[in-house]
């Protein structure tokens, strides 16, 4: 699964920088200590930053708003291409090479939305200390980040992003 790994950060590096800068600035913003600023790394870490262990709420919005900024980075360089591909019938070629870059983007973008499995740990055993009211109102989006860390560290957020991009170009 390393390789694997390794493999799909090295396809989708814009991405996996874009994602540490994320959430090294939110450790800063946080105050939280950063062990090891290194973004592209051929390990588990590829793609994030090694900080201090986080206690309490901060740990869930360390998992989810990098997340989310990847997921806004990423549409906006995906509804462009989506337009000009789908509706615009673009017939220029430079147009059309502009629209697939851009298509990349989106995709590496989709591809590293998810915390690192060691972030999305610690971020469960802090939910699970939360009042029921608040693990009620976290439950989603704490179960998605957990399931999402482990299935884009075995390349499944790769593979479900490209059957998606390989269905949107052919039809």
């Amino acid at each position: 699964m390393r390789y694997i790994n390794a493999i799909i950060k090295i396809l989708t590096f814009p991405g996996g920088f874009l994602r540490g800068f994320w959430e090294q600035l939110l450790c800063k913003i946080f105050g939280i200590p950063v062990e090891n600023k290194k973004y592209f790394q051929f390990n588990e870490m590829a793609g994030h930053v090694e900080h201090e262990p986080v206690k309490g709420a901060k740990s869930f919005w360390l998992c989810f708003i990098p997340g989310l900024m990847m997921f806004i980075t990423g549409m906006i360089f995906a509804l462009p291409a989506i337009l000009n591909i789908w509706y615009l019938d673009v017939s220029g070629a430079v147009l059309r090479i502009v629209s697939l870059i851009c298509l990349y983007f989106a995709f590496s973008m989709f591809t590293n939305l998810f915390p690192s499995i060691e972030d999305a740990l610690m971020m469960w055993e802090e939910y699970k200390d939360l009042k029921k009211a608040e693990r009620i109102v976290f439950a989603p989006g704490a179960a998605i980040m957990r399931v999402g860390a482990y299935a884009e560290n075995m390349g499944v957020t790769f593979l479900t992003n490209a059957l998606l991009t390989a269905a949107m170009l052919l039809i």
